[in-house]
């Protein structure tokens, strides 16, 4: 299956962006998402329902924080991919630095086309994933389809906070604060920080959250729950392959 060129155009945007940060990633992120970053991640695990015998795909596995997540709180197989070599490379770092080497195994790849057979995995997690690829309800399909059934389907993305103040103090701090902090910042950050709000904001002006859930129930992942997280700020979603949220 070939990609057709607007999503190559996507993944390549996307490879330079995170590759230009991949050193220096993890403070910014938590910064940038007022001391989120963390916790979002955090809840995203604990939505897992896995064995010690299991082995999960984590897809945008960025610097490699959620697979440790994974392999510290289940004890089971990871296995990351990434499009973005830099990102590869720092999750390697991590992945030694916290001695969990042997239960994760990292692979560049992009999510619109697996190199992964059907039904290989218990469970997949995504991050930050679906404003990065051409058609989103193709991606989820794609994922679907080396989920085994039965499998979770766990993701994890930025939300446009609902609420006139809420709202307003949200576009203030990504339209204002965000690219002022990045200029100081090394790196791609420059852009990450003008590029961001606005991809958010316009993913959810063609997406609602009601389209995402019928995507993933037309791909086979049963209606998923859906939480959001910090005021809006964050929104967690997951479901089981063939069955309800």
């Amino acid at each position: 299956m070939s990609l057709p060129s607007d999503a190559h155009t996507k993944n390549a945007h996307a490879q330079g962006l995170f590759d230009g940060i991949a050193g220096s990633y993890e403070w910014p992120a938590e910064v940038f998402s007022l001391f989120q970053y963390g916790r979002w991640r955090r809840f995203l695990v604990s939505q897992l329902r896995v064995s010690q015998q299991a082995t999960v795909l984590d897809v945008a596995t960025g610097t490699g924080l959620v697979a440790s997540d994974i392999v510290g709180r289940f004890n089971c197989r990871v296995v990351g991919i990434d499009l973005s070599d830099g990102m590869i490379e720092q999750a390697r770092r991590n992945i030694e630095s916290a001695r969990i080497a042997p239960a994760v195994r990292l692979v560049k790849g992009c999510a619109e086309k697996l190199p992964f057979a059907d039904n290989s995995f218990d469970a997949i997690l995504f991050t930050y994933l679906l404003r990065y690829v051409e058609d989103p309800e193709a991606t989820l399909g794609e994922l679907s389809r080396v989920l085994r059934p039965g499998g979770q389907m766990v993701s994890l993305d930025f939300f446009v906070p609902r609420g006139p103040v809420v709202y307003g103090l949200w576009l203030l701090h990504t339209r204002l604060v965000m690219p002022a902090i990045s200029r100081l910042l090394p790196g791609g950050w420059q852009e990450v920080g003008s590029f961001l709000g606005p991809s958010i904001y316009k993913f959810y002006r063609k997406y609602t959250l009601q389209d995402l859930s019928e995507m993933w129930a037309r791909v086979g992942v049963g209606q998923p729950e859906v939480k959001l997280l910090s005021l809006g700020g964050a929104v967690a979603m997951w479901g089981r392959k063939g069955g309800p949220g």
